[in-house]
Parts: C-alpha cells; structure tokens; sequence
C-alpha cells in the first residue's frame, strides 16, 4: 500500500495535461493510450465526445455508411478499369488519391517525383485479396451487381445463398454495431470519470514560462512564475466575478466589472493601475 501511494505521489509531481495544463493526469482513462498518456481524463473525455457526435443515432451511422459504400464502389470500378501509366506502364495507384480525392495517380512516378507517397493500391492485388479472405469475385460483383461485399458476413451469406443481396441488410446491422460500440464505450468512460484522482491547480496555468495573453483584448500579460500560473489581479475570480474568461489584463477587468466590484476591490484595482500593473 505505502509502494502505491508513492508511485501515486511521485506521479502527480510529473507533467500537467496537455490540453487544458490544468490538470495532473492520474491516467485512469489514458493509461492504455500512448498518444492521450499526457492529457488528463476531462480532455480525454471530451475529445471521445465529440468523436461520437458522428455515431449518436443509427440513422446517422448508417447514412455516413451508405456514402461510404458508394464512394468505394466508384474508386474500384475506376480503379478496374485502369490500364495502367502511359509513362511507366505500372497499375499501382496512390492510395490517398484514390480515396480521398477519386484520383489516379501512378504510384511510383509520384514518388519519382515528389519523393514519397501513401501506400500503393492495384486492382490486381485487391482481387487477389478478396478471392483470398472472402472467397468472392470482386470483377463479378462489379460487373454484375455494381457493388462490392459490405463487409465479409455479407459476402459469406452471399456464397451460401445467390437471392442474398435482394434482401441484403448487412449495412443496417454494421450501422447499428458501430453506434452500439461507441455509445456503450462512452458510457463505461462517463461512469470511469466519476473515479477520476486528475490533481487540478487552483489557479490558471498557461502555456508560456513567461506572458498569458488577455482572453478580450489580446494584450500581453506577465504570469507569476516558472509554475505557469497567471497573477491574482488577472484572474476575475480574485476580483469575485464569474466570467467566460479566465484571463484578462487589469483595464480589461476595470472596463467590465468595475461597477460589480465591492469598495476594498475598486480600491485595490486602482492602487494596481496606479503602479502601472497590466
């Protein structure tokens, strides 16, 4: 017990997250994660969240799915019907190219060319493919069905039955996995965050070793110390005000809420900007 509260200890004197720097991450939920290892859970948690917004509801898994399909159907008929580059002769396309941009482009001489490149992709190697793992013809599915296998189930309930694709839902069932997986994920990490030991500072970190930027007028402004926290007077709640801003410079604050501000405040702030504080 005493080892793991030393290593418990030891850890939250290492690093701030990333992301918002105020936070110690305790890595419940990013441990695993070699890339979210320096973010504390509230960012992680965050950024899940708006990776899910795609996959909220079925219907929109499953429309993202059907254009998805379509797209793959167009770039194999292109690339099936490619003869090859009229410089070198080679059939292997761009990977990038072709899916995000319904391009060919030669492989090899856009590497002649520009030095590097995604990886190559051929009709040829992908008909091998399918014939290997999946046990189907893509040039027949193209030709005769203008489409390809949702995924390898469909394709295995095609060779067991040719009338398949009359009553094919496989890109029905794999919408409502996919939205299933990331909602039932996010709700396992939602109930993870109310065990969360994240150590967060009480006071507003930056970046920068030395100058916070005011979040209305821009303006540059000294942070207290090495520690990367900003100073009292640029931290409206050192003033008692609530506000969307963590940080603004003391003509900022005085513009604002020097009306809300009690007499020892008012006091106090024109004593700040009497010394020529920010």
């Amino acid at each position: 017990m005493e080892k793991q509260d030393s290593k418990q200890k030891h850890q939250f004197k290492s690093y701030y997250c990333a992301g918002c720097k105020q936070a110690k991450p305790c890595q419940l939920l990013t441990g695993w994660d070699i890339e979210w290892k320096n973010y504390c859970c509230s960012c992680y948690y965050q950024n899940e969240q708006t990776k899910a917004r795609d996959y909220l509801s079925v219907e929109k898994v499953l429309f993202s799915k059907q254009k998805e399909q379509l797209a793959k159907n167009k770039q194999y008929q292109l690339l099936k019907s490619y003869l090859g580059c009229k410089q070198c002769g080679s059939k292997e396309v761009d990977t990038y190219s072709l899916y995000q941009k319904n391009k060919l482009v030669c492989q090899p001489c856009l590497i002649s060319k520009e030095g590097g490149s995604s990886s190559p992709i051929s009709f040829l190697e992908q008909e091998k493919w399918y014939r290997k793992f999946w046990k189907v013809e893509i040039v027949e599915w193209l030709e005769k069905y203008q489409y390809l296998p949702v995924n390898a189930d469909c394709a295995r309930k095609w060779l067991k039955d040719k009338e398949h694709l009359d009553n094919c839902d496989c890109l029905e069932r794999e919408a409502k996995e996919i939205y299933l997986l990331f909602s039932n994920s996010l709700r396992e990490k939602q109930e993870q965050l109310r065990k969360c030991a994240c150590v967060r500072s009480e006071k507003v970190r930056v970046s920068s070793d030395d100058y916070a930027w005011c979040e209305k007028c821009e303006r540059s402004i000294g942070v207290a110390s090495k520690k990367r926290v900003i100073k009292n007077r640029n931290d409206p709640r050192f003033w008692g005000i609530k506000s969307e801003w963590k940080i603004l410079c003391l003509e900022c604050i005085g513009k604002r809420f020097y009306q809300r501000m009690v007499d020892w405040q008012r006091k106090k702030w024109r004593e700040y900007i009497r010394r020529g504080y920010e």
